[in-house]
């Protein structure tokens, strides 16, 4: 139905991981963003995604940043696997705390692979084009087909484009407090 109209597929829970989860809640959301980005991508949908949670943790970005790219960033051209947008929800007085807004800059330059701006649209990778008439209606044996359970794509372990780990929020606490010492 997705690909009928042209629609792009948007989830949710990119930035959580299943060890951040309880055991006992049996929830597995890492597990869940895989298989849904990958029946999108296998059926040649667009997918898109955004955060659950107010996280402003290198691990949480660094999540969100795996699941944008699979498989990392393709040196040659366009990644294979890519999610066509991600939207960060909840712009807060936390986020723009001096060491949250520092590390949402670093993901946010990561998100665009450590390019500089680029103010021409056209060099964008996707361009807007007026939505067109709906493809034909999909018989309903092809939708059952769609429906049977297959593996989704593999996953690297982490992304390649890190927003950095603990040694990354020790320096930025340092920073932190000889900015705040020598004011």
């Amino acid at each position: 139905m997705l690909s009928r109209h042209d629609a792009i597929f948007n989830f949710t829970c990119l930035e959580m991981r299943d060890s951040d989860q309880p055991a006992e809640a049996k929830s597995a959301p890492q597990e869940l963003v895989q298989q849904v980005l990958s029946g999108g991508w296998r059926e040649n949908i667009e997918v898109a995604g955004e955060n659950a949670l107010p996280r402003y943790d290198r691990a949480g970005y660094n999540q969100m940043l795996l699941n944008a790219r699979p498989n990392g960033i393709n040196r040659d051209g366009l990644p294979s696997l890519r999610m066509s947008g991600i939207t960060y929800l909840r712009l807060s007085d936390e986020l723009l705390e001096w060491k949250n807004f520092r590390i949402f800059k670093t993901f946010v330059k990561k998100m665009h692979a450590d390019q500089e701006y680029c103010s021409d649209p056209e060099k964008y990778q996707g361009h807007v084009l007026p939505l067109e008439p709906s493809k034909p209606k999909i018989p309903i044996e092809e939708l059952l087909e769609a429906t049977k359970p297959v593996q989704p794509f593999p996953f690297d372990d982490e992304t390649d484009m890190s927003v950095g780990g603990a040694l990354a929020d020790l320096i930025d606490n340092l920073i932190h407090i000889f900015t705040f010492v020598f004011k």
